[in-house]
């Protein structure tokens, strides 16, 4: 029986980018967007993005290297996009960010 990442790289044949298209995806379904193929409870996320792409439900355009997600509305522009600023660990520092540790606390 062939495995279903086997099966997978038929349909994405370039293995790094089959390995971002389920990265991303299994980051959009662990964030809350809603899975295109039928699912049941408690099955692994991952299982869920390999038959995505084998039911042909996640599609690569291979000029621009677009990823398609076919049944899925698309993101509205009031939604904020993740990570829009990188983190500048040099802004602040971690006492800063965290608080200092209250003296109280030590006796």
């Amino acid at each position: 029986m062939i495995k279903p990442i086997e099966a997978a790289l038929e349909k994405i044949t370039n293995r790094f980018l089959l390995a971002t298209v389920v990265s991303r995806r299994w980051e959009s379904i662990v964030l809350g967007r809603p899975p295109v193929v039928e699912t049941t409870p408690n099955e692994p996320r991952i299982d869920i993005v390999l038959r995505e792409i084998l039911e042909e439900r996640i599609v690569v355009d291979h000029e621009t290297l677009q990823i398609n997600v076919i049944g899925q509305p698309e993101a509205e522009d009031s939604e904020e996009t993740l990570f829009s600023e990188a983190f500048n660990p040099t802004s602040a520092s971690v006492q800063e960010i965290v608080g200092t540790p209250n003296e109280d606390a030590k006796t």
